[in-house]
């Protein structure tokens, strides 16, 4: 039986010890032997004394066997005997006291009830026979009564009713076991499922724990849910113990260049803003030995209903890595600076050699030495620009970029800008658009910022196909002033990795390498270090298929900071 089964069959009689079945057993003697009794002493002429006498002496019987069985609970003939002698005795007590004690047979329905939950349908017959023997026919036959269809009525509908109530208590038992077995069942599948998800929490949390990189979990509102011992050590070099500031504007962080980072432009504030970037290097603790670099990666989780649920960054120590590709950049920038001398005498040569050749009567010799010459200046223009561009975003790597920053117009800027690019658009057949919000001044370097621009509206209509689009849209940002410029094409995208790795230094896409497209891939690195030493943050998204949006935001007072760091 199952738990509710035992508990209902221990209710009515059955129980695994004996001492609940001795309850239940002097309970109804007790409940039996009242009326009788009572009955007898008060008409004492229509009862039968030996009648009463055997009847209670049954009740007495039975009981004295419950008592003498062992204290482990009844044998099974034991649980049939004690119900069907308890029904042998009501029935007895009745005839022993009719008329008056005609009621008694109700009570006939207690040990039925103990045969149909302990035995069901066997128990049930067993019962439903046992009130037709006891009780009907010894009304039907023994009575001083006329036989009549209401006197039989009368004294079959107490076995009729048993049936019935019979079939629905087996009923209810069976689907009470049915649904305790399903929920036991479900409960043991959740505990199952509780438990293994424990354990794949355990080992998670585990495997996180003892990561070489830190992990940083937050949840839409920028609350702190979930980190590692790599990250609580990179944080305590944020944040050390004698850092009377222990606000995240307090932190310890730095650009690459010693300039600190305004708490807004932080990687943990620009996750929580929703933005997903890869690899950005900050400095952080004291400057000095102790100071590490730190490469940092966040992504966005999003809840079913497309709802940014919660961000998480991955912080990797890159230091060592950093220190070589410093060298690197070191020895690259001087190489770069010592090239620009001979490219100069080439080109001032060249320049030499033209003028010279200018003066000469025409001839064909003239003319072919001339067209050799304009092919030594656009090739010696091209490799100046390149050793610039090179020997430019080496300084800003080695944190040697300098800026001349001023008053700059928003509108005149891009304008510029845009209009410089038309000619280029309509050639290629693709639509140059220009979206900006009427806007005061931003304190910026002119040429710098112009070179930016130049990169991302040249790369956007470089790799958009005949009759795409190319929107320059620009506004102020969402908190303080400053700008905030998007440029956005509808070409061929790119896919994540190729988005994560666009800044990084002679990195082209698989598909520019395999195109015609000219370009070193420095372009959007020097674009980079431009933004970042304005202490402003560059961003891309992409999607394969669809197009490209690049973002850079500056704020006018994380300029003045950064130009400030710099002094």
């Amino acid at each position: 039986m199952t738990r509710i089964g035992t508990f209902v069959g221990a209710l009515l009689y059955h129980s695994s010890g004996k001492s609940f079945a001795l309850v239940q057993q002097l309970t109804f003697l007790a409940v039996l032997a009242a009326p009788v009794v009572a009955l007898t002493i008060d008409d004492p002429e229509n009862a039968s004394i030996p009648g009463v006498a055997l009847g209670l002496g049954l009740m007495l019987a039975t009981t004295t066997a419950v008592v003498l069985s062992p204290r482990q609970g009844l044998s099974r003939g034991l649980e049939w005997l004690v119900p069907v002698t308890s029904l042998v005795a009501c029935g007895i007590c009745r005839l022993a006291t009719y008329p008056d004690g005609a009621v008694i047979s109700t009570l006939s329905l207690v040990p039925s009830l103990w045969l149909v939950v302990r035995f069901r349908n066997k128990g049930a017959g067993v019962a439903v026979l046992m009130v037709i023997l006891t009780i009907t026919i010894p009304s039907l036959v023994l009575l001083p009564e006329s036989m009549s269809v209401a006197s039989f009525s009368r004294y079959t509908v107490l076995p009729v009713a048993l049936a019935l109530m019979s079939f629905a208590v087996i009923g209810i038992l069976q689907h009470l076991e049915a649904s305790t077995t399903q929920a036991e069942r479900a409960l043991e599948s959740e505990r199952s499922a509780r438990t293994q998800l424990e354990r794949t929490d355990r080992l998670l949390r585990g495997v996180l724990e003892n990561l070489n990189v830190g992990v940083l979990v937050m949840d839409a509102h920028g609350n702190d849910l979930m980190t590692n011992r790599a990250q609580r050590e990179i944080h305590a070099l944020a944040s050390p113990e004698t850092n009377t500031d222990r606000t995240e504007a307090g932190h310890l962080a730095f650009h690459t260049d010693g300039t600190s980072i305004p708490a807004q432009n932080r990687p943990a504030a620009r996750a929580n803003r929703g933005e997903e970037f890869d690899n950005v290097q900050v400095l952080v603790g004291h400057p000095g030995p102790e100071q590490r670099v730190i490469s940092v990666t966040a992504r966005s989780v999003m809840a079913e209903d497309g709802s940014r649920d919660a961000a998480f960054l991955i912080f990797r120590d890159v230091t060592e890595e950093y220190n070589l590709l410093r060298a690197q950049h070191e020895i690259i920038a001087t190489v770069s600076h010592e090239m620009r001398t001979p490219l100069t005498s080439i080109v001032g040569f060249t320049d030499f050699a033209e003028d010279s050749l200018q003066e000469l009567p025409a001839m064909d010799a003239r003319e072919d030495a001339l067209e050799h010459l304009g092919v030594i200046r656009r090739n010696a223009d091209k490799l100046s620009k390149l050793v610039e561009d090179l020997l430019l975003e080496q300084q800003a790597a080695v944190g040697r970029l300098t800026l001349t920053l001023e008053p700059v117009s928003v509108q005149e800027l891009i304008t510029h800008c845009v209009t410089g690019f038309q000619p280029m658009a309509e050639r290629r057949e693709i639509t140059l658009a220009l979206q900006l919000e009427p806007g005061a001044e931003i304190l910026t370097d002119h040429l710098r910022i112009s070179q930016v621009l130049d990169n991302l509206v040249g790369n956007a209509l470089k790799y958009t196909q005949p009759g795409g689009s190319v929107t320059v849209s620009a506004a102020a940002p969402a908190c303080g002033q400053g700008l905030t410029v998007h440029v956005t094409d509808d070409g061929p995208g790119m896919t994540q990795y190729e988005a994560s790795q666009v800044f990084t230094p002679f990195y082209r896409a698989p598909s520019a390498r395999v195109s015609a497209t000219a370009g070193a891939g420095l372009g959007l690195a020097l674009s980079q270090s431009i933004i970042e030493a304005h202490g402003g943050t560059i961003t891309v998204r992409s999607v394969p298929g669809k197009g490209t949006r690049f973002t850079f935001t500056l704020h006018d007072e994380s300029t003045r900071r950064a130009l400030q760091a710099r002094i």
